[in-house]
């Protein structure tokens, strides 16, 4: 039994899971003698249909038996929790239920409105909320005092308390105790990295973001030091060597990055770490200064290619400085993730196109990694009060909020648009059109890649736009309603599509010719492999040679791989070469 249980949405049984934000608060409840635990969705059986999923769940928790339950709510679980609640309302009436997290701060009077079962709704930072909200309830006494609070008074009137003051100075903020999370979690042998709350806000005001409603558009950051103490003690007292920091935007304040970085080589601290930047807070000092303090990866928030976009999004990033702070985070070995949206409710073709042709120019900078994401329409941003009238059900939902028990509550969904605009969109031809771009627009540029080099004429002035168009209808019968996208891998989608521009006997060919490209990235990327032979019926010589298709002829080769201090290397031979 407990008095306070914290529900998370954490998916996987591993320290990047946790949700440090609750960390803090059952800290903060710890700290003042309050029996708190916390219970993780992967505690239950993750691969049962999802009733079974809520049935599991419900009756673990009933097992603990604790007086409160607090959801800690995002969109992509929101359905979940708010079916959790009420099940668990309707087997324990005397159960409190509290909603908090960015999902609940955005729904607040909606959730309080629409769903008699959730007690208390919370808003702004739960560090000011949880001790007053979670030590009146226990108490029984009145709860109107506490900041940032939606409820039902005694009389079923909705009450809304004043929102607390954003806190200004985050070092003031105590210390996570790591305790709450279990050993075989919190174990750095079982986690490459570990995630850290480094500062809040962000001062830009994306039309898509939610980000400037909960913050306000206020930059934190958490002093140099503090944060640098921080990374110390996870380093010293369980192992960590790689950090992943938590922040929307860490590099607003270029003075302090520069701080950080001289910190961590003053404390001659051997570690990596990542964070999320925007390529407008970006240049070359500060590059390297992150670069030589140990940064190895960064997030950039894209969007899109499109000058035009870019600007009714409020985004206002410039396509030559994108290309320009990609170069110089290639140079400083940085790697970087670059996310994207498509489906905005003002794009076109043209403005995709722009998109794409973006992410073709950085891939060939060296980008690697992408997110591609359809729009979400998300509570309480520029494009919810726009649209939030003309919104319609999603029979493709993003990525961004997956479809976790979707599918078996339409119904409930459709009724409460209030509650999960997420799940709806703004229709239009282009994101009808462009449904399954998320799912294959890696494999889309990897075939442009691959034929712009075997055969230039036909597919160098091609538009991505027209081979996407092109590899949806070669694929159309696996790509229906009625059918997976995993009853067919991505790799056979592609000679699906080349199948409809070649003869039998030169889609063979290529077969070959990516099965040896294939087959040469997997063993660089292997660090295990130091030697490997593989058998084409294709001229390799010709293919690393950057010969058109016509010019490969088949020949039966063998290629030797091999693991040398310079990177990776092949050598062949050819059979009809050998007497």
């Amino acid at each position: 039994m407990c008095d306070v249980l914290f529900v998370v949405p954490s998916m996987k049984a591993i320290v990047r899971e946790e949700s440090t934000g609750t960390l803090l608060l059952a800290t903060i409840l710890k700290e003042n003698k309050i029996n708190t635990d916390i219970y993780r969705f992967h505690q239950a059986d993750l691969t049962l249909p999802f009733e079974d999923f809520i049935s599991d769940t419900v009756e673990n928790i009933l097992k603990i038996n604790p007086k409160i339950v607090s959801f800690y709510c995002r969109c992509d679980c929101f359905l979940a929790d708010i079916i959790l609640a009420k099940k668990l309302k309707e087997a324990n009436s005397n159960l409190k239920i509290v909603f908090g997290g960015p999902q609940a701060d955005a729904s607040s009077k909606e959730v309080i409105t629409l769903l008699p079962f959730v007690d208390y709704c919370c808003s702004g930072e739960g560090e000011t909320t949880i001790f007053p909200l979670m030590d009146a309830i226990l108490k029984g006494e009145d709860v109107s005092h506490v900041r940032g609070l939606t409820y039902k008074d005694s009389s079923g009137n909705i009450k809304t308390t004043p929102r607390a003051e954003l806190i200004k100075n985050l070092d003031e903020l105590t210390d996570i105790d790591y305790s709450l999370v279990p050993e075989s979690i919190m174990s750095a042998e079982n986690n490459p990295h570990i995630l850290m709350d480094v500062g809040r806000g962000c001062p830009f005001g994306c039309a898509y973001c939610s980000s400037s409603f909960f913050w306000q558009r206020t930059f934190r950051l958490k002093s140099p030091k503090k944060i640098v103490s921080e990374i110390e003690e996870l380093h010293h007292k369980y192992g960590y060597k790689r950090f992943v920091f938590s922040h929307d935007l860490f590099t607003a304040n270029k003075k302090k990055v520069l701080e950080f970085c001289k910190e961590i080589k003053e404390r001659n601290l051997h570690i990596t770490w990542v964070c999320s930047s925007r390529v407008d807070t970006l240049d070359e000092e500060t590059i390297k200064a992150m670069a030589d303090s140990g940064l190895t990866s960064v997030f950039l928030g894209l969007e899109t290619g499109s000058a035009r976009i870019q600007k009714l999004i409020h985004k206002n990033i410039l396509r030559e400085d994108v290309i320009n702070i990609v170069s110089l985070l290639m140079k400083y070995n940085v790697k970087v993730t670059a996310s994207f949206m498509y489906g905005f409710p003002e794009e076109t073709e043209e403005d995709l196109e722009d998109t794409l042709r973006l992410v073709y120019d950085i891939h060939k900078l060296g980008v690697r990694t992408y997110q591609f994401h359809l729009l979400t329409i998300l509570p309480c941003t520029e494009y919810y009060e726009t649209y939030k009238n003309q919104l319609t059900f999603a029979a493709t939902q993003s990525n961004i909020v997956g479809n976790f028990g979707v599918e078996e509550n339409r119904d409930f969904i459709e009724k409460h648009l209030p509650l999960f605009p997420f799940y709806f969109e703004y229709s239009s031809d282009l994101r009808d059109k462009f449904k399954h771009l998320s799912n294959h627009i890696l494999t889309i540029f990897d075939i442009y890649r691959q034929m712009t080099i075997l055969d230039k004429e036909r597919f160098s002035e091609m538009s991505f736009i027209k081979l996407y168009g092109d590899f949806i209808e070669a694929n159309k019968e696996f790509l229906s309603e009625n059918s997976s996208d995993k009853e067919v891998s991505k790799y056979e989608l592609g000679f699906n599509y080349l199948s409809t521009v070649y003869s039998h006997s030169d889609v063979e060919k290529l077969r070959e010719i990516f099965k040896f490209h294939k087959d040469s990235s997997a063993f660089r990327q292997d660090s295990k492999l130091t030697n490997d032979v593989r058998n084409y019926s294709v001229d390799i010589g010709a293919v690393s040679g950057k010969k058109s298709l016509n010019e490969i002829k088949e020949r039966a080769t063998i290629v030797f791989f091999r693991k040398q201090k310079e990177g990776a290397t092949f050598s062949l031979t050819y059979l009809d070469n050998i007497k």
